[in-house]
């Protein structure tokens, strides 16, 4: 990919629908340059907060590149709204995503293994998480890099909505960091299912 444009960068940082539109409107391609962290227009406007840019971006990209762009981190915009707990604008690029059939960039897990479920748990978007169980039960089998299960951290956190939830998908991980596993969590948490 070629490098980002320093007036994309700048329009994506700071939000500026107006100079993104006209930068994109004399090339296109203009869009699809990155940082060298390997972050595109739409990962920086997804960390930033940024959704009616993003919006704005995959309107005038439709092409599946932006959505499925992977950083250099191991993160598309959807996984890297979610981690920067951005559940508006994580909800939003989980439709477009879903819309244009993209499971791959929903499957998606960073470079610590972490997917879009793990970070939506851990930060406590329970809406967001339900979502994502909706549209991708697989999310629920992922273990990141601590061994970690989204069931694990949910009962951790005693998210017993959500643990409940994942509990239903069949095949979802249990485990959990140090060789523990949900039972432990649920113990430790003190939800023990009264």
């Amino acid at each position: 990919m070629a490098t980002m444009d320093r007036r994309l960068l700048k329009a994506a940082t700071s939000g500026d629908a107006a100079s993104l539109k006209q930068l994109a409107s004399h090339d296109p391609g203009v869009l699809l340059g990155t940082t060298p962290p390997g972050n595109t227009c739409l990962h920086i406007s997804s960390i930033q907060g940024h959704e009616e840019l993003c919006e704005s971006i995959l309107a005038l990209d439709q092409s599946p590149a932006l959505l499925s762009a992977v950083n250099k981190d191991g993160e598309t915009p959807l996984l890297a709204a979610v981690a920067r707990g951005r559940a508006s604008l994580a909800s939003a690029l989980l439709r477009r995503c879903r819309e244009r059939q993209l499971s791959e960039a929903i499957l998606r897990q960073d470079r610590h293994g972490c997917n879009a479920l793990h970070h939506a748990v851990r930060r406590g978007h329970t809406k967001l998480a339900l979502e994502l169980v909706e549209v991708e039960p697989v999310l629920s089998r992922a273990v990141n890099g601590r061994s970690e299960s989204p069931l694990f951290i949910a009962a951790m956190r005693n998210f017993t909505e959500v643990a409940d939830r994942l509990l239903e998908v069949p095949d979802s991980a249990h485990s959990g960091a140090f060789g523990f596993n949900v039972l432990h969590a649920a113990v430790r948490s003190g939800n023990l299912g009264n």
